[in-house]
């Protein structure tokens, strides 16, 4: 799977070229346009905002709790 985003100078597709890791949620990513006349470059950061608190799991539920009558 690729990485694209459209180019902000021409509008074609840009293709993400290096990805370089800032921390465990966050990175830059640099593009480049793939148009030929165009060629432009340009860096964006992807950041994934976890939730704040962790969601607790669940217990797991024993099989004699699904019964069902027949």
């Amino acid at each position: 799977m690729r990485f694209t985003i459209a180019c902000p100078h021409c509008g074609a597709r840009g293709i993400a070229r290096a990805m370089e890791k800032e921390s465990d949620t966050a990175w830059m990513i640099d593009f480049q346009c793939d148009d030929v006349t165009c060629g432009h470059t340009y860096r964006t950061r992807l950041e994934m905002f976890p939730p704040e608190t962790p969601i607790p799991k669940r217990e797991r539920r024993d099989a004699l709790q699904f019964q069902f009558n027949v």
